[in-house]
């Protein structure tokens, strides 16, 4: 929420504050590569802890950074999402245990209630998020905003609280060994993830720090807003997910992933060409009402064509190829923003197209191959 107006009140260019999300989401793709070797080795409730004290230690990092270049040490700890969405190393080790907790037959259903209380988190984040521009009544300052910074910490201490009071048997076991892919398993996994890379890659054009940002610049009045506005979308999001789950149990996860995802991308390239901030908030509202529907559905599918003891690999292979890509497109979305004398509008046009055509790819590759289970 108040990652993008942050780097910016401590003085840089849009361009630089679009390349300083790809520094995020590279340490995170990095992690992401670590888990994917060690994580069931190391102890996955062990995992969890580290990551939450590493969210307090960037935290406390960007809390007190005077300038540009000290925020990014802080976002170099791969721990700050720009995106309004989980991509930390976290996200690999959770799926494996929401994974492995579900039911039989109820796996999307878990996903989407896993789902659904992340993205009610984060809207009431996004909330908080614009409490410092209600209090100074206009464009917060940088000293406004650090509060929310030393929350942020704070949160990360309480995330590693919690890890601490995962169970044991969120464990695979005492001595669990790396366990690679199969061969069948291995083929579409790098098909699949390939395929998911694309999609963040595109992603990584309209993140969701980049759209807020650009609300901030284009219609300067809507930063008192904006915290309303992404609450109200994190709302949406989350409820869109049990929504999903159904829409997957009837018609199929893939179907449900593509028939959704496709209008929500019509909806982001229409918000930069919207006549005024009504209409733009409208469209931005509609995409995220539909936009993350495919990741309960995309969680429960991957989950379904891997065996147990090879999601945590495949979780963190998917998830780095999502990170991975997802951190060079701000780069290359800063060189565009720059050549185009700082107009934020055409990441807008690059994230959905490229959306759009990975939309249809997906599904021409994987319809036939169905999960075991939804």
């Amino acid at each position: 929420m108040v990652l993008g107006i942050y780097l910016d009140r401590l003085g840089t260019t849009p361009a630089l504050v679009v390349a300083a999300f790809g520094l995020a989401l590279a340490s995170a793709a990095v992690l992401n590569i670590l888990v994917g070797y060690y994580g069931d080795r190391f102890g996955r409730k062990k995992a969890m802890v580290l990551f939450g004290l590493l969210m307090t230690v960037a935290g406390l990092i960007l809390a007190v950074a005077s300038s540009f270049p000290m925020a990014l040490i802080g976002l170099a700890f791969g721990a700050v999402s720009p995106t309004g969405t989980e991509v930390s190393p976290f996200l690999s080790i959770e799926q494996s245990i929401v994974a492995d907790a579900a039911k039989q037959g109820r796996r999307t259903r878990t996903f989407a209630v896993y789902n659904l209380l992340g993205s009610l988190g984060a809207a009431a984040g996004g909330f908080a998020g614009g409490v410092p521009a209600l209090l100074a009544r206009g464009p917060p300052t940088v000293d406004g905003l650090r509060p929310m910074f030393v929350l942020y910490a704070l949160l990360g201490l309480i995330a590693a609280g919690i890890s601490v009071a995962l169970p044991a048997s969120v464990e695979l076991g005492e001595e669990q060994k790396r366990v690679p892919l199969s061969p069948a398993s291995r083929s579409r996994i790098v098909a699949i993830g390939s395929l998911f890379a694309t999609d963040s890659f595109a992603g990584g054009f309209v993140l969701q720090g980049t759209i807020l940002y650009w609300f901030s610049v284009t219609y300067p009045g809507s930063q008192q807003f904006l915290g309303f506005i992404f609450a109200v979308a994190g709302v949406l999001s989350a409820f869109s997910f049990l929504l999903a789950a159904r829409l997957g149990e009837r018609i199929g996860l893939l179907e449900a992933m593509v028939y959704t995802h496709i209008p929500s991308n019509v909806l982001l390239i229409l918000i930069p060409v919207a006549p005024g901030l009504p209409f733009a908030v409208a469209a931005y509202l509609g995409r995220q009402a539909l936009s993350q529907m495919d990741v309960p559905t995309r969680q429960a599918y991957l989950a379904g064509i891997v065996s147990q003891e090879e999601r945590t690999a495949a979780n963190a292979y998917t998830n780095t190829a999502r990170n991975a890509t997802q951190a060079t497109s701000p780069f290359l979305a800063s060189g565009f923003v720059s050549l185009l004398g700082q107009q934020l509008g055409v990441t807008f046009f690059f994230g959905g197209g490229i959306k759009i055509a990975y939309d249809l790819a997906i599904f021409r590759a994987f319809r036939k191959i169905k999960p075991e289970s939804v």
